[in-house]
């Protein structure tokens, strides 16, 4: 099982990254919240979930431990994926999401692609009991830094810029001339330069 990466970034996607190591290239499947704080280019160190399947390996990376865990924890409900694992991660930190099952908050949670009523349902019953040591490892994970809700926005519009099918080279590029902060108009105006 492969536990861990330390490698350079040879190329970045929003939710992927191709990482080398001792001349092997991995392909490393990622939340938009940790691909937006890599850079091609530079070295990464990763913490991984490496799954073995009948007809594929998938490497999972994570930054930090309480990103791993939360995704390892929502692997074993049943009926969640790795891609709707990796959606929620995508979409929450792992702090506001153990505060959105603390609260229950089940219309929030289905603003996840691939959740509906019956899983969101689901995934707030199995992990009830599992919030209090999300948000106890992440008090005590100082390596943890939460996202700026700026950095956030601009990691979701990446992610829907680049399956419109733009560069992430390109992307990068216009993003310094936008003002605007929330993830809509980061888009409009990202297309309009581009």
């Amino acid at each position: 099982m492969i536990c861990g990466l330390v490698g350079n970034v040879v190329e970045l996607g929003a939710m992927s990254a191709e990482i080398e190591a001792n001349g092997v290239v991995y392909e490393v499947a990622l939340s938009v919240q940790t691909s937006a704080k890599l850079k091609a280019g530079q070295v990464a160190k990763l913490r991984t979930t490496h799954i073995v399947r009948e007809d594929a390996q998938l490497l999972f990376g994570f930054l930090d431990k309480v990103e791993q865990s939360t995704f390892e924890r929502l692997l074993k409900i049943n009926g969640v994926g790795p891609k709707v694992a990796l959606a929620i991660l995508s979409t929450f930190s792992p702090q506001s999401f153990a505060s959105l099952v603390q609260s229950k908050d089940i219309k929030l949670l289905q603003k996840v692609p691939g959740v509906g009523a019956k899983s969101a349902g689901k995934i707030l019953l199995d992990l009830a009991g599992f919030c209090s040591q999300i948000l106890q490892e992440s008090a005590l994970d100082s390596s943890d830094k939460a996202m700026p809700a700026n950095e956030t926005q601009k990691a979701e519009a990446i992610a829907a810029l680049e399956s419109l099918g733009y560069k992430l080279s390109e992307i990068k590029k216009v993003l310094p001339q936008i003002s605007a902060s929330d993830t809509q108009n980061i888009i409009k105006e990202a297309l309009r330069l581009l």
